[in-house]
């Protein structure tokens, strides 16, 4: 492109030439330059833009569901569909016809001599003309009352039609859920008309065109051109004899068949986390097509909000929510006009509320007072503001009950079935997880097909370096000869996947009927990462067949990596086996505790079957050759080096140091014991390798508990579950927004938001604050409580000129002032969204390389901003002190404070500051029964505990309360000591060492290590994941 732009033409006597390259080309006048993008959604710089003309060829949802209806009707009623195009051909027929003669006409006035009216030839053929035209209009007049008709007898299959391009709409959105989500239109198409006829068509590369395939019998030109009735075969018509309520019934048949197809098609391709994000979108899709998705009730349940400063709560209120829950209610009563009455609702029939939302099930129970006639979207506003933990299962039954359960529950992993979807032209691609190899399946499948290695009918090549010249021959080989290839391990060889692509275009034309491409990869570590080529993600059949992940199916996984074989071939049963039945539950654990997502294990780590397999080998090999087991050295080699090689936070390791202390323990060789794994779970004494199996299925029911969790880890789980299920449909729904921005009434009313959040923003902005100010004040700078005062003001100032400066911008461009940039897009949809923009967490440093620590909607985080604010300026008022109590989790750099702290005392006490490190206490005390700060150290308030409760009466962490996920801790006073006095500390049973994170996200946000005083063993809140917290949400 820029090779052609940019190139000055030179004229002179000779033809006008252009430099391409090296060389100077003769410009014909006549040149143009059509370029076409495979991509979907390509973005061209604005300099490109402004010097090409741009063309969207992209089908629209009408245009789509025009199509589509005529595909239905030809398949529903041929006949219809016929006389449709007869018609057609007819009235241009007839339009030809009547332009010839008015060009006769014309003709032969043009050339007549003398007087006109005295030439009986040109009278007699302008006669004979309107005779002809006079009858072109009567059929003319016939064939339009004709299309009426049918017509009308078409519009029957609309609903069919719509909801294709409903569906197709939904697929072409999946994705912005991940990048392996593309579909064609191609691949719809074979899907939709297998839904129509209940047969079978088989996916072929090269089919471009939709008429082709509406009308395959139209493809030659018919011989002669007779009336709409010629061409009727009476034979064809299907549904003719059908009465109106029978039709209805056929097409309400049509119109599920369709959705289940083609939403069954995509479900094989999804991710386990993505599956009920797109039920859910495919139910609102529909809701919203029937007129049933109020847009205030939609916003509420995606994306609530919650009151900044709510009313006070009523004494009867306040025994069932908390403050939390009382903000979202209070800002429900605004957002949407089906609740303005709630809140009072709940006030005067507090005992009906109280039962439903202590109910095991509110998803299925009445809803109590006013809202007891609620629809299914009222009801999951209620379930996502007042019980988030059961959102999940609301959705589950809001979609059974509209679309129907088979949307809910899939059928199991079938590849049988899904290979007979597949062409010489359409390769399988298998999504690669953790303990997934379809390898073996895919050589069972071949060996009953008669594809086997033995007959030179199959090859399974492992992608690396230099293996790219022996998978192409393979391709063309078996191509030719129609054999099977599966290439593993494709997302390795990124830089030659082009030619992969190009190679299954050559072979798709002339490959062999019975040749198939079988490719697995590894999904990108982040979602919108490309590493597969569109075309082959859009033209692929894609299996993502994910592994269980509770306690038994990991544990039975894991046995089967090492085999019958292995488990037996101990000189030493009564030891080894034991052992090992211990690792394999330890594997499940470690790989289990990702589901609870930073709960479990601060950063995500990629365990897998190979690390048990080989942590098996080393028991092994120290069993055989020693007499007493040396459990110290299995702990550290399996705890610190094998499993400890994935773990890179000390948090995480020590969590997986607890489980190898507890079941790698020579109680677990001991004949008479009642040692256990864990709560109701025995360790294995001894058997075959089958009971070994038998004694994993006779085990616990998979809980929290069995992970050393408070139960309350499940409702956490649920928690973020709905948050990801609704976060990954706000994001479809911006999509489909975006894409279908001609709609002017949902783009004026998305525009409205967003100038009314934005007027709001810039009206509560804080102003910047002078650190001169503070400096004037100041009677020594190199304090470093005031040096720290004068960074966290200048942090601040340069968040809020970011904000100011972007919200002006936006504003400018909301106005038509300035052409919308792609940032400025960006932003309009984060103030849509009631989310934080990327480059305001990057300002105030909640934004790192993994992404943001950040969990709060942008209404919460903005006021949490002005609080922030007001802090600080009630510090600056008097630099020289401090608060009574410094609301640390108000603070954009704690990490700071603390140094300070430990400067203060270093000082004091002629210490190097390398040797101190920060010791708390925590104090009987709340923010408000502080007056003022200590003579060593500083008091600070705002943190809250995660996986269990301070108890201020005993002075120690006890057991999280039931549904209680976080509780606020009391004024905690840190001190600066060195860390010889903090190791003894830490040596105490009774004091557990207590991370302390900025926000649930934990991992990266790691501050500094509070000491918590436990009557328990300090391992169970280690299990428990217990944590202290400056953001609880």
């Amino acid at each position: 492109l820029d090779c052609g732009r940019r190139q000055t033409i030179k004229r002179g006597k000779a033809a006008p030439t252009v430099k391409l390259g090296d060389h100077e080309v003769d410009l014909d006048p006549r040149f143009r330059l059509f370029l076409q993008t495979k991509l979907t959604n390509p973005h061209f710089p604005p300099e490109v833009q402004a010097e090409t003309t741009l063309v969207n060829f992209t089908v629209t949802q009408e245009g789509l569901e025009d199509q589509l209806l005529a595909l239905a009707v030809s398949k529903e009623r041929p006949d219809l569909e016929e006389q449709k195009q007869v018609l057609i051909q007819e009235q241009t027929s007839y339009k030809l016809k009547i332009r010839d003669l008015e060009d006769s006409i014309l003709v032969q006035l043009a050339g007549a001599e003398g007087d006109v009216l005295e030439n009986i030839t040109l009278i007699e053929n302008l006669e004979a003309s309107k005779k002809v035209a006079s009858s072109i209009a009567d059929k003319v007049a016939v064939s339009k009352q004709t299309e009426v008709s049918i017509n009308e007898a078409r519009e029957a299959y609309r609903p069919v039609a719509a909801r294709g391009a409903l569906v197709f709409f939904l697929l072409a959105e999946l994705t912005m859920l991940h990048c392996f989500h593309h579909y064609s239109l191609n691949a719809f198409l074979v899907v939709y008309e297998s839904a129509i006829t209940g047969q079978r068509r088989k996916f072929t590369l090269g089919e471009s065109s939709l008429l082709k395939q509406i009308l395959p019998n139209l493809r030659e030109k018919p011989k002669r051109l007779g009336t709409v009735w010629d061409k009727v075969d009476t034979r064809k018509t299907i549904a003719a004899s059908m009465n109106a309520e029978e039709l209805a019934d056929r097409v309400s048949a049509l119109t599920e068949s369709i959705t289940y197809s083609v939403f069954s098609f995509a479900r094989r391709g999804l991710f386990e986390r993505h599956k009920l994000v797109v039920a859910t979108q495919l139910m609102l899709k529909v809701m919203k097509s029937d007129g049933e998705l109020p847009a205030d009730e939609y916003e509420a349940f995606v994306a609530p909000g919650r009151a900044v400063n709510p009313t006070s709560m009523p004494d009867h209120v306040a025994e069932l929510l908390t403050d939390a829950q009382w903000a979202l209610v209070s800002w429900l009563k605004d957002a949407a006009e089906a609740f303005k009455a709630l809140p009072e609702d709940m006030d005067a029939n507090s005992a009906a509320w109280a039962v439903w939302l202590a109910s095991a099930t509110p998803e299925t129970g009445d809803v109590p007072g006013d809202m007891r006639g609620a629809t299914a979207l009222q009801r999951l506003v209620l379930l996502r503001i007042l019980r988030p933990d059961r959102v999940i299962e609301g959705l589950r039954t809001s979609i059974a009950a509209r679309l129907g359960q088979r949307f809910v529950v899939q059928e199991p992993h079938d590849l049988v079935q899904i290979f007979g979807d597949s062409t010489s032209s359409t390769p399988l691609l298998f999504v690669l997880f953790p303990g997934v190899d379809p390898g073996a399946e895919i050589e069972e499948l071949g060996n009953k097909l008669g594809f086997s290695a033995k007959k030179e009918r199959y090859v399974s090549v492992s992608m690396g370096q230099g293996q790219e010249s022996f998978a192409e021959r393979m391709l063309h080989h078996h191509a030719r000869e129609g054999g099977w290839v599966f290439l593993q391990n494709v997302h390795l060889m990124e830089s030659w996947l082009p030619r992969l692509e190009k190679v299954l275009e050559q072979v798709a034309e002339t490959g062999h009927s019975d040749f198939r491409c079988f490719l697995s990869a590894e999904p990108p570590a982040f979602p919108h990462m490309q590493t597969i080529p569109e075309s082959i993600l859009q033209s692929a059949v894609k299996i993502a067949n994910e592994p269980p992940t509770d306690i038994k199916a990991n544990m039975q996984a894991a046995l089967g990596t090492i085999g019958e074989r292995f488990f037996e071939s101990s000189t030493k049963p009564e030891v080894f086996k034991p052992i090992v039945f211990a690792l394999a539950f330890f594997h499940a654990l470690v790989l289990g505790r990702r589901r609870f997502g930073s709960l479990g294990f601060s950063r995500p780590y990629p365990f897998s079957g190979g690390d048990f397999s080989v942590c098996a080998s080393v028991v092994k090999n120290y069993v055989e050759a020693r007499d007493v087991v040396p459990w110290s050295d299995l702990r550290y080699i399996i705890g610190d080096i094998m499993y400890g090689g994935h773990v890179t936070d000390a948090w995480d390791r020590r969590c997986s140091a607890t489980y190898l202390d507890h079941l790698l323990d020579s109680k677990l060789l001991e004949k008479k014991t009642d040692f256990l794994l864990a709560p109701g779970f025995r360790a294995f004494a001894h058997g075959t390798f089958a009971d070994a199996r038998a004694h994993v299925d006779h085990g616990p029911a998979d809980s929290p508990l069995l992970f050393g969790l408070h139960t309350n880890a499940d409702l956490s789980l649920l928690i973020a579950e709905a948050d990801d299920v609704c976060e990954g449909v706000r994001e479809l729904s911006a999509e489909g927004t975006s894409s279908s921005a001609s709609s002017g009434t949902a783009a004026a009313a998305r525009e409205s938001k967003m100038q009314s959040t934005l007027t709001e923003l810039q009206m509560k902005l804080p102003f910047s604050r002078s650190s001169q100010d503070i400096r004037a004040k100041a009677a020594d700078m190199s304090a470093p409580y005031t040096i720290f005062l004068v960074q966290e003001v200048e942090r601040l100032n340069h968040l809020v000129s970011e904000i100011k400066r972007s919200l002006a911008e936006l504003e400018l461009g909301l106005a038509g002032a300035l052409n919308m940039s792609p940032a400025m897009d960006i932003l309009a949809g984060h103030l849509h969204a009631n989310t934080v923009p990327d480059e305001w967490l990057r300002a105030c440093g909640q934004m790192g390389p993994t992404g943001s620590y950040n969990r709060r909607p942008l209404s919460t985080w903005y006021a949490d901003l002005m609080q922030r604010d007001r802090h600080l300026v009630d510090w600056g008022k008097d630099p020289n002190g401090r608060p009574p109590s410094v609301w640390i989790s108000g603070l954009y750099n704690p990490m700071g404070f603390v140094t300070a702290c430990l400067q203060i005392t270093a000082r004091g006490k002629g210490l190097a500051l390398d040797s101190m490190t920060v010791s708390t206490s925590v104090l009987p005390l709340f923010q408000d029964q502080v007056t003022e700060q200590p003579e060593e150290g500083a008091y600070v308030h705002g943190l809250f505990i995660e996986g269990a409760r301070w108890d201020v009466e005993s002075a120690c962490i006890m057991h999280s309360f039931h549904k209680e996920l976080h509780s606020s801790m009391p004024v905690i006073h840190l001190k600066g000591v060195t860390a010889k006095e903090q190791t003894k500390v830490a040596q105490q049973s009774n004091v557990y060492m207590c991370p302390v994170y900025m926000t649930t996200a934990r991992g990266p946000t790691y501050q500094f290590t509070s000491h918590l005083p436990s009557s328990l063993p300090t391992s169970v809140w280690t299990l428990a994941g217990v944590c202290l917290l400056m953001q609880a949400v």
